[in-house]
């Protein structure tokens, strides 16, 4: 055994002489390589920058890495195939169908009723009327001026307050 190894690392190799310079030179190498580390990454997108566009389109279809165009159309084929055919309805199921969504009973109110009168002859003086009542009752003369009002309040409010600490300050 030990007369193999010694052959074999004795064996001529060109520019290094033997195996054995060749081994050593290659260990001594191996040993810097952990400073390259962060080289790895962009060398690797550099690498497949310029192998990636001479790999076979079928070879990236066959192992997952790009979408099978004909894949889309043979899905759409067989969607087409496995939709049934058209519903069709009768007249009763129909008619349902176009009334399911109203109301089964549905009372007009007296506006409601007074709106379609309204519609019909143009005239909408009866809801003038109820917007200016409704106008009166929701603002009441008098009152524009809230603003001041609540500043009269604050300053009252402040001038009870000065009050009460004098009559404190006496006892």
């Amino acid at each position: 055994m030990a007369s193999l190894t010694r052959l074999i690392t004795t064996m001529p190799i060109p520019l290094f002489g033997s195996v054995r310079t060749a081994g050593a030179f290659t260990i001594a190498k191996a040993k810097t390589l952990p400073r390259f580390a962060g080289w790895l990454g962009p060398l690797g997108v550099g690498a497949l920058w310029f192998i990636w566009p001479a790999v076979d389109d079928e070879w990236k279809i066959e192992m997952g890495l790009k979408a099978d165009p004909e894949a889309k159309t043979k899905a759409a084929e067989a969607a087409a195939a496995a939709v049934p055919s058209k519903v069709e309805l009768s007249p009763e199921a129909v008619a349902k169908v176009e009334g399911a969504y109203k109301s089964h009973e549905h009372v007009a109110t007296d506006d409601e009723k007074m709106l379609m009168k309204a519609n019909a002859s143009g005239d909408y003086s009866y809801f003038e009327e109820k917007w200016e009542g409704f106008i009166a009752k929701a603002i009441k003369p008098g009152e524009d001026d809230d603003d001041e009002d609540d500043d009269d309040d604050d300053d009252e409010d402040e001038g009870e307050d000065e009050g009460e600490d004098e009559e404190d300050d006496d006892e």
